[in-house]
């Protein structure tokens, strides 16, 4: 980092004193330097380039990033370089922080792999990392002013990016054997039910999982969209109607479950 106005590092006895106030600890993703038996290189950034009550290199301006994070957030596009409306999806979407930080980083750095992105954000768990994708990559179906996902999955490197940097998409990839067959049809039946009103408690018990993982069900159907026989995907795996009438019959059925239980 040369040592301009605008890049310039903190001075070396101030930079030590921020990483010993933060312990060693990247104060984002929570992960230790050498010096607390980490394997991550440690950095001093500059919360405000600009300060009013004190000096830009005085330590309370100071904070400790990882690399990975420093350049995330040094770095980052604004909500004015994404070509959606990052407020209007937030807001129906009920995006938390980590989901705009995994989105921020997949469009300033390029495709990721889910490793990739788990490394360079604050994510934590590779299942929450992976539901957290999902949540974001079907979004449009929950947002009217988007007329496709705001970050796709490549079907054959598995990386996760924005819609344009993607090569070939997974959504609407006809499952491989009949076990995927079997979840692709199952999660999107799920999905539909839920839109129904039929509650997550009562998909749990219909489709003997956890209620947490209805969630992560919904979302990855959500994502992926199963190719059923319709007007916009011929020769898909179902056919449109006739799934629909499944889904009828069923959340009918289902809802009045859910009346019994709740009126208990």
């Amino acid at each position: 980092m040369s040592e301009t106005d605008e890049y310039r590092t903190f001075p070396e006895a101030v930079r030590v004193l921020i990483l010993e106030r933060d312990e060693h600890r990247c104060q984002i993703c929570g992960r230790l330097g050498p010096e607390r038996g980490g394997d991550i290189d440690l950095e001093a950034h500059h919360i405000e380039e600009n300060p009013d009550d004190i000096d830009r290199d005085h330590p309370d301006n100071g904070t400790t990033l990882c690399i990975p994070c420093h350049h995330l957030v040094t770095h980052r596009p604004t909500a004015d370089d994404l070509p959606f409306d990052l407020d209007a999806v937030a807001a129906e979407v009920n995006l938390l922080y980590k989901d705009i930080e995994v989105l921020m980083f997949l469009y300033q750095s390029g495709p990721a792999t889910t490793s990739e992105i788990i490394d360079a954000t604050s994510c934590g768990a590779r299942p929450a990392t992976i539901e957290r994708l999902w949540k974001l990559m079907s979004a449009d179906r929950r947002v009217d002013s988007l007329d496709e996902p705001i970050i796709d999955k490549d079907a054959e490197t598995e990386e996760w990016g924005a819609p344009e940097d993607i090569g070939q998409t997974a959504r609407g990839k006809v499952p491989i054997g009949r076990s995927e067959l079997v979840d692709s049809l199952t999660d999107e039946l799920l999905r539909r039910l839920l839109d129904a009103g039929v509650t997550h408690s009562t998909l749990s018990e219909l489709f003997d999982c956890p209620e947490r993982a209805t969630f992560y069900r919904e979302k990855r159907a959500g994502a992926l969209r199963v190719p059923l026989d319709d007007s916009s995907t011929p020769n898909g795996l179902a056919d449109a109607e006739e799934f629909e009438q499944v889904v009828d019959g069923l959340s009918s059925m289902l809802g009045g479950v859910d009346d019994v239980h709740s009126n208990r």
